[in-house]
């Protein structure tokens, strides 16, 4: 992405550059596009600097809600019902499912460094929903399965 992004920028340089062609001296003109590749180098580092950034805060975020549902999830299992063995069979798949789904998004966000960044903003926003989703599976398994 990042040398897609600096292809653009040159691409709007040398444009912007061609339309002041006929207005400037070559003089002129040099100085223009060597301020211009100036800035689009500039920002290019920024955007860099930025989606690092972006990438770093979003994993730890990430692997400390996953660290908080699988102590969640821990202290489901502890849950034991006393005379109905088929509730407790259906129960405990409830939770080794919900242990299923919490390991699956810990093996994507280890393998989040080789997304490419051409994929990362729709990983994040999967990944957040799938997160989202399993993080209402917690909270509501107390209520599929009262004691």
């Amino acid at each position: 992405m990042n040398k897609t992004r600096g292809i653009i920028i040159i691409a709007l340089v040398i444009g912007l550059c061609s339309s002041q062609l006929f207005a400037q001296s070559p003089d002129e003109m040099a100085e223009a596009a060597r301020k211009d590749i100036k800035v689009a180098q500039r920002e290019l580092r920024e955007a860099k600097i930025d989606s690092a950034a972006d990438y770093t805060k979003f994993k730890n975020e990430a692997e400390l809600k996953l660290k908080e549902n699988r102590a969640s999830i821990s202290m489901l299992k502890t849950k034991k019902y006393q005379n109905a063995k088929t509730m407790q069979a259906t129960y405990d798949n409830s939770i080794k499912q919900l242990e299923t789904r919490n390991l699956e998004l810990e093996k994507k966000i280890k393998g989040l460094a080789t997304t490419s960044t051409v994929r990362w903003t729709s990983f994040k926003r999967e990944f957040n929903h799938d997160m989202e989703e399993l993080g209402k599976s917690i909270k509501d398994i107390g209520t599929k399965y009262p004691k």
